[in-house]
């Protein structure tokens, strides 16, 4: 609530303002106090709703741990080499795309934080100087039967894929533009997807 008072004491005053000038003749003063009122309105509630959309926005990203973050230094060289700025970006954008889409495994009875922090870290690399798009509604599926070195797209809205390759794929990279330039095709399918939805 203090954050508001700035904008909140103004507003107040103003409302009581506008009507005391009209009962005292005060015609032109109130019209004048009336249209920075409506301004002073209008631009407080954009900034509210901007602060309030951002706070929001933050709460709904997966956060990292120290888990985590030792697992992404142990597998991939690209992030161990990233200063803690450029981390921050990579794990914020990797934890808006992890708590937009559904996991499966159909090998397995229970799911692997491991591979998650894998393919996002994977899809991310993918299309690191693209903006962020939301692949909410999608679902992973990991199937370690997958041998083929590419991804299978189902219904488009199910795809499957090898956590194991994803994991090999980022030992192997030392830098984003290695990454990219992989002849790997589970890359340039996962840029594709990416951009597709």
């Amino acid at each position: 609530m203090k954050r508001f008072l700035s904008l909140l004491i103004p507003i107040v005053l103003l409302l009581i303002a506008v009507p005391v000038l009209l009962e005292n003749g005060f015609i032109v003063p109130a019209k004048i106090a009336g249209v920075i009122l409506i301004l002073l309105t209008t631009i407080s509630l954009r900034v509210w709703l901007r602060r309030a959309l951002k706070e929001k926005l933050s709460l709904d990203a997966v956060k990292f741990n120290v888990n985590h973050r030792h697992y992404l230094n142990e597998v991939s060289p690209i992030y161990r080499r990233m200063s803690n700025g450029e981390k921050k970006v990579l794990e914020k954008r990797m934890g808006k795309l992890l708590s937009n889409l559904q996991f499966d495994d159909t090998t397995r009875a229970e799911l692997n934080v491991d591979e998650m922090l894998a393919y996002a870290l994977c899809q991310i690399l993918s299309v690191y100087n693209e903006g962020y798009r939301s692949l909410k509604g999608m679902m992973i599926v990991f199937d370690q039967t997958n041998n083929s070195g590419e991804l299978k797209v189902l219904e488009d809205k199910y795809v499957l894929l090898n956590p194991v390759l994803l994991e090999n794929i980022l030992k192997e990279s030392p830098t984003v533009e290695s990454f990219s330039n992989s002849n790997q095709p589970i890359i340039g399918q996962l840029r594709e997807f990416y951009l597709k939805h």
